[in-house]
Order: structure tokens, then C-alpha cells, then sequence
């Protein structure tokens, strides 16, 4: 089941250079797949004008790259993200998929699979250039008994370390969702904590939404229509967010019992199938798009997937507080943002701190 959120990764290449070093043939055979597959990216890539000029693109992908120049202007110009020469070039996989990931978790309880890397830190997450490796690696999770999750990457960052492309499969996105991602990635350029992937990941997620949202309203306009179908298709994000957080809660609840590893696995699937009644009889129904989002009615039974879900959307209602304290300007939340990530601790009980503190009385 596709989700209709933004989806993006991190490209590890620095970082897994160095663990490399200490870890052997595994670790090396995962670097070399990293590094073809981004060196194929780096060295195939066109600037965005040329591409523009020479037609090769049909006039519905030109103006969504057109498009995506805007969104880039804006989110340097107005949020003030580090955009540097990101999304200045195009790459044309002609037609190929970029890239994967690959998350996974315990079958008996919501706690994820992790990797460490130096420099980066923890990740919940693997990045693929190279499919066989992918499912090979995939195969080899599910025979130690974990749950996993992979899917096709359109979009990721390489925080800065190149200057990432247009990569062609993100023009297969309707406008929203394409400028999102353009401000999503960004601000993995800006404000980044190492080993908190769920932080980074939420935040992002926060961002990018109030940035699109921004972005149309002061681009196109009320009359376009464009701010009415955000709000909306946002208002129907956060109900099915509340959705998935309770069944996160509800799963956490049930693998808390009592019960041998074997016995929770075999009984989950009943809490996986009230979430799927619920969410059909109770949630759906009151949306405003209730078909984009219908595939949430055959959510899977599957640790990963819902971990998955829970790191791109936690606390996004602290983000807008931090947002609405500073009177919806965006370079002054950006450096709350900033302090957040560098403080020591918990970035987010750094940030409900705040929002405590500079709240009216």
C-alpha cells in the first residue's frame, strides 16, 4: 500500500566510507552499491535550464520542473533553508527507479532494527541503489525474524554533502506533494541531529506541509484553488495521523502484556484488524478525499510499516506551536529549530519547553 506522504531518505555515503573501515566484506559490499549508485546520480546530471531549453521534457513535466524552481526560491528565500546548488540540475533515470528503502522491526514488539554509522549516528533505515542487493538483504531480516518495509525513493538527502538533483520520478507527483518534498528535503539541509531520525524525519514533515501550504497561498493565490485542496488534504493527514497513533498505542498496549514472544505474534493481527475496522467505519467517512486515502482499510499486519509511518508524523502539533509562537515567521522558528537540534537532550522536550515558555499568559 502507497501512502500519500511524503517519503524520503538519507544517501549514507560519507559516513558508511568511514564504518567501512572497521566492518568488513558486509559493510563493503553495501559502500560499493552506495557509491555506484550515487556516482551514477553525480555524474549524469543537467542543469535545470538546459533541460528546460531543449524540449526533451513533455510540457506537463516542464512546468512542474518550472514549478520546482519556485518552491526552491521560496524555501531559500522566505522559510530560509540552506538550499545551496540543490535542485539547480536534473537527473533522467530514463525510467528506471532511483533507489529504496529498507526499515525493519521486531515482530513482537514496536522497536526497530537500527544501524549505526560514524558521523551520521543511528539510523532506523537503510538506503539501496542496487534491487538484488535490496531484497537480498530484505530476505536475510525476514529469516532472523524481523518484519520489514521497503519502497521505491523518488527523493532524498544527502544533507548537503552534493548538491542534490531534480531526480526525474519526482515529477510524477501532483504539485503539492512535489513542492512539500522540494522543502521536506531542504530542510534536512538546514536543521539535523544525528541518531534522532524521528525528530529530523517529523520536523521535516511539519516544514514541509506549512510550507506548501505558504508557498500557494502567496504563489497562485485563493482563487486557484490550491490553498483550499492543501488545507483540506492536510486536515485529512492529521486525522489519519490520530489514526496511526492510536493504533501505535493500542499495539504498544498489546505487546506489553505478559505473554511469550510466539503468543504475541500470533494474537497481534486482532489488534491490526480492529484498526482496520476502525478506521474504515469511523475515520474514512469523514475525510474530505476519503479514496486517497481508502488503502489504510487494508493497512498490513507489520511492525515496520507502522513504525514507518510513526517516525515521518510525531509531535508535528509542537512544530506549530513553535510556529504560531513566533507569529508564522519563518527564519526566527527555523532558529528555534536550530537551538533545539544543537541543545543537549531531548530536542523535542527542548522545544515544548519553549513553547511553554513564550506563550501568553
Amino acid at each position: 500500500m502507497k501512502r500519500p506522504h511524503v517519503r524520503s531518505g538519507l544517501c549514507l555515503f560519507l559516513p558508511v566510507l568511514a564504518w567501512v573501515a572497521c566492518s568488513g566484506c558486509v559493510a563493503a559490499s553495501y559502500v560499493i552499491q552506495l557509491a555506484d549508485g550515487q556516482f551514477a546520480v553525480n555524474g549524469n546530471v543537467e542543469p535545470i535550464d538546459s533541460v528546460l531549453a531543449s524540449g526533451q521534457l513533455s510540457e506537463q513535466d516542464a512546468a512542474k520542473l518550472r514549478l520546482i524552481v519556485l518552491a526552491r526560491d521560496y524555501a531559500a528565500n522566505t522559510i530560509g533553508l540552506n538550499a545551496g546548488d540543490a535542485y539547480t540540475t536534473f537527473y533522467d533515470t530514463q525510467g528506471d527507479p532511483l533507489a529504496w528503502n529498507l526499515s525493519a522491526a521486531r515482530r513482537d514488539a514496536l522497536v526497530p532494527k537500527t544501524w549505526r554509522f560514524p558521523i551520521a549516528g543511528e539510523f532506523p533505515y537503510l538506503t539501496f541503489f542496487d534491487e538484488p542487493f535490496l531484497r537480498q538483504t530484505e530476505q536475510d531480516l525476514l529469516n532472523a525474524g524481523y518484519d520489514t518495509f521497503s519502497y521505491e525513493l523518488d527523493a532524498y538527502s544527502t544533507l548537503g554533502v552534493f548538491a542534490d538533483p531534480v531526480r526525474s520520478p519526482m515529477l510524477q507527483r501532483d504539485p503539492l506533494s512535489l513542492v512539500e518534498t522540494i522543502i521536506h528535503e531542504l530542510l534536512h539541509n538546514t536543521v539535523w541531529r544525528a541518531s534522532q531520525t524521528t525528530f529530523n524525519e517529523s520536523l521535516a514533515t511539519f516544514v514541509g506541509r506549512q510550507g506548501a501550504v505558504d508557498f500557494l497561498q502567496v504563489t497562485f493565490g485563493d482563487a486557484s484553488g490550491w490553498p483550499e485542496f492543501a488545507t483540506k488534504f492536510y486536515a485529512d493527514n492529521d486525522a489519519v495521523n490520530a489514526f496511526l497513533m492510536q493504533l501505535y498505542a493500542d499495539l504498544d498496549a498489546y505487546f506489553a502484556q505478559p505473554l511469550t514472544s510466539d503468543e504475541k505474534v500470533a494474537g497481534r493481527d486482532a489488534v491490526y484488524q480492529a484498526a482496520r475496522d476502525r478506521f474504515s467505519a469511523q475515520v474514512q467517512p469523514t475525510l474530505n478525499y476519503p479514496d486517497v486515502f481508502g488503502g489504510y482499510a487494508g493497512l498490513p499486519t507489520n511492525n515496520a510499516w507502522v513504525l514507518g509511518n510513526h517516525r515521518y508524523n510525531l509531535d508535528l502539533g509542537v512544530f506549530a506551536a513553535v510556529y504560531s509562537a513566533n507569529g508564522d515567521n519563518w527564519p526566527a522558528t527555523l532558529e528555534v529549530f536550530r537551538a533545539a537540534a544543537a541543545a543537549p537532550g531531548d530536542p523535542v522536550a527542548y522545544l515544548r519547553d519553549w513553547v511553554a515558555a513564550h506563550s501568553a499568559p
